[in-house]
């Protein structure tokens, strides 16, 4: 019997109330508005920002009070490069966009089998905490797009020379805020027909063929409560895909 590789991963997603509270521990000038997925954590009680400086890839703002800019991740590419911010009162944010799908926190890279253990997110996180003396312990995760969103489950399928799939079906009493995707074609393969195909309830939505290649999107409106739906993929190399989805039981 072939061995199968899902996994099965629950975050909780908490409110980040306290960054905005006004308090003597309250972030600076954090923008919410361009933000999505998120995950922070208090890292220290002050932070020198020169410190910080060499941990970052760019700097995008700088002030007396923060520091803006993207954190390079060791074979990602620079596109997959999260926001951090980090603030002289020792927040530490790492982020994405408010245009990326959650699922850009899938850490392919170097992602082998079983649980996912650690994002893009908490890694880039992880390397500012390191640089400025800092501790990611209580580091949580959030959505600035999704306040009243509370969990996120993220499914992981992989597949070699075969063809795997997982059911999902959301409760009807459930709120559903977002099902977002990512394939991960690990294999370039040495031929022409080296090929990963993705299927939605029996529909591809991401093939690619010879090379390594990561895709990422979101099900808008093709993800229905109360529905089971089928995840395929196939692939005659080495693939995977995964769901990410962000709820309120």
């Amino acid at each position: 019997m072939k061995k199968r590789y899902i996994s099965i991963t629950f975050v909780a997603l908490l409110g980040i109330a306290l960054l905005f509270a006004g308090s003597t521990c309250a972030a600076v000038d954090f923008p919410a508005d361009e933000a999505g997925i998120s995950a922070y954590v208090h890292a220290k009680s002050s932070v020198n920002l020169n410190d910080a400086k060499p941990a970052f890839a760019t700097i995008e703002r700088e002030t007396e009070d923060y520091i803006i800019g993207t954190v390079a991740l060791d074979l990602h590419a620079e596109e997959e490069y999260p926001h951090v911010y980090v603030s002289t009162d020792g927040w530490v944010v790492a982020y994405y966009l408010n245009d990326r799908p959650s699922s850009w926190i899938l850490p392919w890279a170097d992602y082998s089998e079983g649980e996912i253990s650690s994002t893009t997110l908490s890694k880039a996180a992880g390397i500012v905490c390191s640089e400025i003396g800092g501790t990611t312990t209580g580091l949580k995760y959030y959505d600035f797009r999704y306040e009243d969103a509370s969990k996120m489950m993220i499914i992981v399928e992989s597949a070699s020379w075969s063809t795997d799939f997982f059911k999902v079906a959301i409760p009807t009493t459930f709120s559903t805020y977002a099902v977002d995707w990512s394939h991960y074609k690990y294999v370039g393969g040495g031929s022409s027909a080296s090929l990963s195909t993705t299927y939605l309830d029996g529909v591809q939505f991401s093939s690619f063929g010879k090379g390594i290649y990561t895709g990422y999107g979101s099900f808008i409106g093709q993800f229905e409560n109360g529905i089971e739906h089928e995840i395929k993929i196939s692939c005659n190399d080495g693939a995977r895909v995964a769901l990410v989805l962000e709820y309120a039981d």
